[in-house]
């Protein structure tokens, strides 16, 4: 991979641009361990979190695998392919159908979160609280929305469970639209006191608790999508 800076306002997307094209051309094949995020962050000359946004596109697609302790490897496409490939599709389809998709979302990660807080290890929440930091000092919606899709990835990948992990990308990614639009709707102090109790409850390995977290953020969220002019825009209280 030859080093280079982008001056696209997405750079992440060009990272992952190139690094898919890679595996689609074969110059990368399935199994092949990636460089880890400081050495790419030097490559391309971002930082990072660019690298890590560029990962979670990848994730989202099934084209990369995270392994905690290991590393981001290309994943098997074949078996991605079988597994993911019809739920893009319905997700397609479905795509204004937002309460459907919000309830499967639900049911996902509340189970994901409480599977998180009995699995976790050191590094898996050093993710976790990575993207609550980056959510903390997110200075646009649009940063405060790829943060918090940055965040649930985290609680997946903490579950150490790869159809977790990719079923949660692919909702979350399939929902951005949806959370840029209503993040901003909700009250960023409590939103971010909840992603606080949230990581907390991770790291402390507390299942049910972390559970009933996940579950009061996601009714906020989910009052939002069934009424979406109940709440007024306060992304700015103090």
């Amino acid at each position: 991979m030859e080093k280079k800076k982008s001056t696209n306002g997405k750079i992440y997307k060009t990272i992952a641009d190139e690094i898919e094209q890679m595996i689609v051309s074969g110059l990368l094949q399935p199994g092949d361990k990636l460089p880890s995020l400081i050495d790419l962050a030097e490559r391309f000359g971002v930082s990072r979190a660019t690298v890590r946004e560029a990962f979670s596109s990848l994730q989202g697609k099934g084209l990369i695998e995270l392994r905690h302790g290991t590393g981001t490897f290309v994943a098997q496409p074949e078996l991605e392919k079988r597994l993911f490939a019809p739920l893009h599709a319905a997700l397609l389809i479905g795509r204004n159908d937002l309460v459907s998709l919000h309830e499967v979302r639900t049911i996902l990660e509340v189970g994901a979160s409480r599977w998180a807080a009995a699995n976790r290890t050191a590094e898996a929440y050093e993710e976790i609280a990575a993207a609550l930091t980056e959510f903390e000092w997110a200075s646009t919606d649009a940063d405060l929305a790829r943060a918090d899709l940055r965040f649930h990835q985290a609680i997946a990948n903490a579950t150490g469970n790869t159809v977790i992990r990719n079923l949660v990308t692919t909702l979350t990614e399939s929902l951005y639209e949806v959370i840029l639009t209503t993040l901003p709707l909700l009250s960023y102090i409590e939103l971010a006191q909840n992603y606080r109790d949230w990581a907390e409850a991770i790291r402390e390995g507390r299942p049910e608790q972390a559970s009933r977290v996940a579950e009061r953020y996601l009714q906020k969220i989910g009052a939002v999508i069934e009424k979406p002019n109940r709440f007024a825009s306060n992304r700015h209280d103090t």
